[in-house]
């Protein structure tokens, strides 16, 4: 039973899962919204329906990894960190995985709780302090959440990870890449290969408004971060890399799509997936433990 199993690192929440469905609206991609999404039929989906497709490709991606790197995530409790309005953590739910959603922001918790998964457990807690005992979940997701971190507080929100984390368990992190071809936030081509002091003045030249609560990393940045607080971790961008060159329709801007199938035209698929490890989404799978020098390192970041 679930409600007993969580009741070991919090008190008393339920787990379940109940899903909403909503009426299809269709639109098409516009200057807005280049990121339009097209389903099964080629028409193209709106708002919460394509959030939700979108999630759901993060969650499977998630999965993929996880599961090369050899884990198991039906064996013990999963808590997603940063749960946003809870569409990850549903679907982690719809496969019969015990998951718990996380979020800062009181609005989300609400409407996940109201809307996405009504007799799911979503918790309204700061990533920095969690309300969990020690050593009690075996997998932790931190989807696109690092980068709506201020850099000085991601050190000790992953510490808190850390703490909550079975020694066999592994945190999933993926995390926005400083340079990534369209700044996804903003859209705004290249903003972040700039220094830091002109991504605001760009923004508001161009968008009309501030940039602001975005903290992208590079792959230094991140493997840094992750020795500073004592984890293992092993880079699988080159996997989520290749899955979106892979498959070219999973690919979000259309711009980097274009180029990409043009790449693929020219029979050039190396050099396509050089790119695009290079400029896409760093993805990290992690655990407890120190390196001891440079050999363990290079031993769990081989080239693939």
């Amino acid at each position: 039973m679930i409600t007993s199993i969580l009741c070991e690192a919090f008190s008393c929440f339920g787990v379940g899962l109940c899903i909403t469905c909503e009426a299809r609206k269709l639109f098409k991609p516009n200057e807005n919204y280049p990121y339009a999404v097209k389903d099964s039929k080629g028409l193209y989906m709106r708002g919460r329906e394509a959030t939700a497709w979108k999630r759901k490709q993060r969650a499977i991606e998630a999965l993929a990894c996880l599961k090369l790197a050899g884990h198991n995530l039906k064996l013990g409790l999963l808590i997603d960190v940063g749960c946003g309005l809870g569409y990850l953590t549903r679907y982690f739910l719809d496969l019969g995985i015990k998951a718990v959603g996380v979020d800062i922001s009181k609005e989300n918790v609400k409407f996940a709780k109201k809307k996405i998964a009504p007799n799911g457990s979503f918790i309204l807690a700061n990533g920095v302090k969690l309300p969990f005992r020690d050593k009690c979940f075996t997998t932790v997701i931190l989807n696109d959440v690092l980068e709506h971190v201020p850099y000085y507080l991601a050190h000790p929100m992953l510490n808190e990870v850390k703490r909550i984390l079975k020694v066999d368990g592994k945190l999933y992190i993926s995390v926005a890449n400083r340079y990534q071809i369209r700044e996804p936030h903003t859209l705004i081509p290249f903003l972040t290969w700039l220094p830091r002091p002109c991504w605001n003045p760009i923004c508001r030249l161009i968008r009309k408004r501030q940039y602001r609560n975005y903290y992208p990393y590079t792959l230094g940045m991140l493997e840094k971060l992750c020795r500073k607080v004592g984890l293992i971790f092993n880079n699988y961008t080159w996997f989520y890399a290749r899955n979106k060159t892979s498959n070219i329709e999973h690919i979000g801007d259309p711009t980097l799509r274009k180029l990409v199938e043009i790449i693929w035209k020219l029979k050039l698929s190396k050099l396509a997936y050089v790119i695009a490890e290079k400029v896409s989404v760093i993805l990290f799978i992690c655990k407890k433990g120190k390196l001891n020098n440079l050999d363990d390192f290079h031993s769990i970041n081989r080239k693939h």
